[in-house]
């Protein structure tokens, strides 16, 4: 009799955990059912269907018990798109932590709402971007982890802020606003943030990413502890800036991306509710779940690695969008006969000087330099050289610069003026007035890399104009290996 009860009780505590499974999967494919309908018109800036996402969600988070964030749950704010002035809402909601000294200690688990909205085709016919897996997955994953949270028997020590951004998708603007909004006090006291966008798609791309993870000294540990058999990509300590993670470990806080991949048709029509993986969904909200609960509830101090504590303990030391630095340019230059057959051989060519450089975007920087240049060539007399002020200017593409780090590989071009105060022809000086062209014209092109402050990059440069003012075509061409500091 006794064997049949024990039968009995596994099977009845299998098929609650199974059920508990199956409801979990099923209420997330409700919230993402409903955030990726054509109702909500692709959740775009300025659409009644992105207002309809704010009101479903600010609901979430109030049913879940949580309490509104400094008094109210919609943190709204303007932006300028172009010429148009757009309203934006980030909704927040707080779970107080448990511990009288630590909750006043900040873990924010964040996704964005927002979406590309719609366009029409010839037909005037509504195309919607749904965006199920970018993003109402991560939205309906913090609308569980709020509720799975608000319960008194799993609120951490520490307070959670879960916030559900907006205007993501147009420069993180939400996140941004949030992080600017906070006084120093009160962002000294958020140790961590996890951001969790696209996160639909485990099996399909055979694990999770959580990129950022080891911000956290212990962070890998405490990631790998409980992952089971889900299988870890990027736990590293590189700050995603292409999410809502970036703003936050500008500032030297420990930003994790919680991610399962691309394999989603995101961006495109086609990223449908009905595409996305819910049991692998509920797996990764049970599994960050443990992870959040282990580190909101550690009795020592959340400690962000060794370049995030610099940014924290100094405000000047955040990564700038402007540097100054110091650039040395050694190589050869060479004379090219336009209308000639033949061009000249080269000399040993160098320029040395100042550079700064100022970043737009993550992948898109500005560069000057102001160089004193030696350029030269072979001519029948001897050595041509000239000595110059060279100011280059170029566009830098490249990838992403991570938070509190510039590594990254990039190309650039762009123009350069130049102005020639004297030279030499052999042994014969150069007529500014009469002969030699004083001012010049010309291009830059390029590869390179930078680790750390240090840059390293090969530098192509060609003038549009002649050495001479009149007479044969004769044009400056010179290749570089630079060297760079930034301070």
């Amino acid at each position: 009799m006794k064997l049949k009860q024990l039968f009995l009780a596994i099977f009845t505590v299998g098929s609650l955990l199974t059920n508990a499974q199956t409801s979990d999967s099923a209420i997330l494919e409700k919230h993402v059912t409903y955030l990726a309908s054509e109702e909500l018109e692709g959740r775009g800036l300025g659409t009644k269907g992105k207002d309809l996402a704010t009101t479903y969600i600010q609901g979430q988070f109030s049913e879940a018990g949580l309490q509104p964030f400094q008094g109210d749950f919609l943190q709204k704010f303007c932006l300028e798109v172009g010429m148009i002035r757009v309203n934006a809402t980030n909704v927040i909601g707080i779970v107080e932590g448990t511990d009288a000294t630590l909750k006043n200690e900040y873990v924010v688990i964040g996704a964005h709402y927002d979406h590309l909205g719609y366009t029409t085709n010839k037909k005037d016919e509504k195309i919607f971007y749904p965006g199920a897996d970018d993003n109402a997955s991560g939205v309906a994953a913090i609308i569980e982890l709020a509720k799975h949270f608000a319960k008194a028997e799993n609120k951490p020590k520490r307070s959670l802020l879960f916030i559900a951004f907006d205007a993501e998708e147009i420069g993180l603007r939400g996140s941004n606003h949030f992080v600017k909004t906070l006084d120093q006090n009160m962002l000294n006291n958020i140790k961590a943030m996890f951001s969790f966008d696209m996160v639909g798609m485990l099996s399909a791309n055979k694990g999770l990413n959580l990129k950022g993870i080891a911000t956290i000294t212990n962070g890998k540990e405490i990631a790998q502890k409980h992952a089971g058999d889900i299988k870890l990509f990027k736990a590293n300590s590189d700050i995603e800036e292409r999410t809502d993670t970036e703003p936050f470990g500008a500032i030297g806080i420990p930003a994790i991306h919680v991610f399962t991949g691309t394999k989603s048709p995101y961006h495109r029509p086609e990223d449908k509710a009905d595409l996305l993986d819910y049991q692998g969904m509920a797996k990764v909200v049970d599994y960050m779940s443990k992870v959040i609960t282990e580190i909101a509830n550690q009795s020592t101090e959340i400690k962000p690695v060794a370049y995030l504590d610099k940014l924290r303990e100094n405000e000047k030391a955040v990564y700038k969008r402007f540097q100054a630095g110091v650039v040395l340019n050694i190589g050869s230059g060479k004379h090219l006969y336009k209308d000639e057959f033949f061009d000249a051989k080269s000399a040993f060519a160098y320029s040395v000087g100042l550079q700064a450089n100022y970043k737009i975007t993550r992948i898109t920087h500005l560069n000057l330099e102001v160089l004193y240049d030696y350029n030269t060539s072979e001519s029948a007399n001897g050595t041509f050289k000239r000595n110059s002020l060279t100011l280059p200017f170029n566009v830098e593409f490249g990838t992403a610069t991570n938070s509190g780090r510039s590594t990254r590989v990039f190309v650039f071009g762009g123009p350069y003026y130049r102005y020639n105060f004297d030279g030499k022809d052999g042994g014969q000086s150069l007529d500014f007035e009469n002969t030699f062209r004083e001012k010049e014209w010309g291009y830059n092109l390029g590869i390179g890399a930078d680790f750390g402050n240090i840059r390293f990059a090969f530098t192509f440069r060609k003038s549009f104009d002649s050495v001479l003012q009149e007479g044969a075509k004769i044009q400056p061409f010179a290749g570089y290996l630079t060297l760079g500091y930034r301070f």
